[in-house]
């Protein structure tokens, strides 16, 4: 079951309750045997880069992804990692998806950039030195 989305589930609770809600919600489904896809649209912006609930209820979720624009090399890509799955080992990897005609297309991990999920991109100082070295090794060799 989809819950699509706890934004607008809050704007018909008192103030404050959101929590106590979700939670009814949740465990009434999870009792049921019923497994919720519910989504949450988390403000995104240099202070919240990081701010995946602000109601303190990731408690309540098995699996949490985000998934967020970021622009790398002057254009606008989109992101997903997961930041939590209970019980595994997952990928934390970041890695750019795109929604195409048949589905959610999952692509290869970002490389070569650190600071993505911040909202200040750039190349990794690792891969500018092995790109360095590497150009100065194939220019060597090329010389002899």
């Amino acid at each position: 079951m989809v819950i699509d989305s706890l934004n607008h589930l809050e704007m018909y609770v008192p103030r404050g309750d959101l929590r106590k809600e979700a939670y009814r919600i949740l465990m009434y489904l999870k009792t049921r045997g019923i497994s919720p896809v519910v989504i949450w649209e988390a403000q995104q912006g240099p202070e919240s880069s990081y701010a995946v609930t602000q109601t303190g209820m990731s408690f309540l979720i098995d699996c949490l992804v985000l998934l967020k624009f970021v622009e790398i090399n002057s254009s606008m890509k989109k992101a997903l990692v997961i930041m939590k799955m209970r019980g595994s080992d997952h990928d934390k990897r970041l890695r750019e998806y795109e929604i195409t005609a048949r589905g959610v297309r999952v692509a290869a991990p970002f490389s070569g950039y650190e600071g993505i999920i911040t909202g200040t991109p750039h190349r990794s100082l690792t891969q500018e030195v092995a790109g360095a070295w590497d150009d100065a090794f194939t220019w060597t060799k090329h010389k002899q």
